[in-house]
């Protein structure tokens, strides 16, 4: 099973934040503090990240071929499905009726009979990520993100910010700061 990003997720600590983490950012470090928030979430975020799961809100495409009535999707925690699709024996793909599946907890459950599922080649969509909806526009989600999570990018940002080297000569160095790995280890997904 293969899994691509459709639609990236939104930033889930926002410039204001880490600068009030920071303490002191100058106006001209702006964009080089967003790049740091960048390159610190995506370190740990969806398909690349090293939590194997979705922090920010993001619509992720799995492939491949799952063959039964009941698949966990990778990346939770899933939020909705937006589609299932299957290719015909000529390639052509076609999507799914939705009354055939649904979304229970992290896992996608075919209703019996459903003979799509027997095809080789599955497309599933799906929202995933910390979110939660808007109120007042229930098609559109609100980032959610848990705070141990925010502070942990919080803190990487902040040891990037303040340590512009890789290495440091005469002192102590490690992979990545104890604080962060202990608020990070609850959310990581184990395979």
């Amino acid at each position: 099973m293969t899994v691509v990003v459709i639609t990236p997720p939104e930033p889930v600590v926002t410039f204001e934040e880490v600068a009030k983490h920071l303490a002191d950012v100058p106006a001209e470090d702006r964009e080089y503090v967003e790049a740091l928030t960048a390159a610190a979430t995506a370190w740990i975020d969806g398909p690349a990240g090293t939590l194997r799961r979705a922090i920010g809100i993001q619509m992720l495409e799995a492939r491949g071929w799952w063959g039964c009535g009941q698949f966990r999707l990778p990346y939770p925690p899933a939020i909705q499905i937006v589609s299932v699709s299957y290719a015909d024996a000529d390639g052509g793909r076609h999507d799914a009726d939705p009354s055939t599946y649904q979304l229970d907890g992290n896992e996608i459950v075919v209703s019996r009979g459903a003979s799509w599922v027997s095809r080789p080649d599955h497309r599933i969509r799906y929202w995933t990520g910390y979110g939660k909806q808007d109120e007042a526009d229930p098609e559109k989600w609100i980032n959610a993100a848990p705070p141990p999570i925010k502070v942990a990018i919080m803190m990487l940002v902040a040891q990037w910010y303040n340590t512009r080297e890789n290495v440091i000569t005469g002192t102590i160095t490690s992979t990545m700061p104890f604080a962060v790995d202990a608020l990070l280890q609850p959310f990581r997904v184990y395979r």
